[in-house]
């Protein structure tokens, strides 16, 4: 993209989905950015190729050639564990133990269903609390133990 250098690149760890209102976007190379501001835009894409550039003074993600940018900035603070035993989405106040045995509880009203077995977790906080990432959904949650 004419006008923004490319000053990180890797891929994306997993699936893909696009962009949303604060993503999370775990890179292959263990670094963590999150989307900085909210844009829609719905992609699929299993692990790809991901630049991030500099431009206006800010770092954007570019995913897999596509002309879509979002502003992103990296995280440190996350949190990777698993889900003990099942997943079965989001209900209002859903509480989930880790295997880490951390137990976090939904804090803000989602309803999702969504199943899966011991599925990989990421936590983290991009300012404004704490979001569980989990089997492509996530939901605003709180520590409980």
């Amino acid at each position: 993209m004419q006008g923004y250098e490319i000053v990180h690149s890797s891929q994306i760890d997993g699936e893909f989905e696009g962009f949303n209102d604060e993503v999370l976007f775990q890179l292959m190379d263990g670094t963590c950015w999150v989307q900085d501001e909210y844009n829609y835009w719905y992609h699929y894409s299993y692990c790809p190729q991901v630049n991030i550039l500099r431009g206006n003074g800010r770092l954007y993600i570019q995913v897999d050639g596509q002309n879509e940018i979002v502003p992103v900035r990296q995280i440190d603070s996350v949190i990777k564990s698993r889900i003990s035993g099942e997943f079965k989405g989001w209900e209002g106040e859903t509480s989930y133990e880790l295997m880490n045995g951390q137990v976090w509880q939904q804090s803000h009203y989602k309803y999702k269903y969504k199943y899966a077995h011991n599925p990989e977790v990421l936590i983290y906080n991009p300012g404004g609390g704490h979001i569980m990432q989990v089997a492509g959904t996530s939901a605003k949650v709180r520590r409980v133990k």
